[in-house]
């Protein structure tokens, strides 16, 4: 289902994107192509899972093929987050966000950028079997690791330790400013 949703996605940017590429009005998209104002509109809100022969209509008009018209563009090479971009995990003892999760090879991998507040401390639950956390200190201190294995590590400090187990964050003298790569193996990677 999720490939559907993606499809459909795509093909709403694409249609957009092309009428305002060709200066087209949705009224003048619909004279050319002989599809409805209604449901061009429906299409480029994502609302609508239009008929094979209206996805010929519009991909004729704009001189694409129905493939074309409903694939996702690819991945820039180089991506960039700006600072305050990711998904916020922000929680009384710390303010971050996740910048990035991924599949790789046979795990994924999570990165965060996440600022511990001075006088909270944190623990952390499991995050599964082989899963590992990578920790780069930007500013201040910050006492990190295992439970009762903590190391406090300092700006321009790494470390890195097995997340498989109850592990805390505790801001020394002041906040400090990580980033933290989490790395998960999946579960079929342990199978065979």
């Amino acid at each position: 289902m999720a490939a559907m949703t993606n499809h459909v996605d795509a093909l709403a940017d694409n249609v957009r994107r092309l009428r305002e590429a060709h200066g087209l009005s949705l009224s003048q998209l619909s004279e050319r192509s002989g599809v409805a104002k209604a449901t061009l509109f429906k299409v480029e809100r994502g609302r609508t899972n239009p008929t094979l022969d209206t996805l010929i209509a519009i991909a004729e008009t704009f001189d694409v093929s129905v493939p074309t018209l409903i694939a996702a563009p690819p991945r820039a090479d180089v991506e960039v987050l700006r600072d305050g971009e990711g998904v916020d995990i922000s929680d009384d003892s710390s303010f971050g966000r996740v910048l990035r999760s991924q599949v790789i090879g046979a795990g994924s991998l999570e990165i965060h950028a996440q600022t511990f507040l001075d006088g909270k401390a944190e623990t952390s639950a499991s995050h599964g079997s082989g899963a590992r956390e990578h920790v780069f200190v930007r500013n201040g201190s910050i006492r990190v690791g295992p439970v009762g294995q903590e190391q406090v590590l300092h700006a321009g400090d790494y470390a890195t330790y097995p997340a498989d187990r109850a592990h805390r964050w505790q801001a020394v003298d002041g906040d400090a400013s990580i980033w933290i790569v989490h790395t998960f193996p999946r579960a079929a990677a342990f199978a065979e």
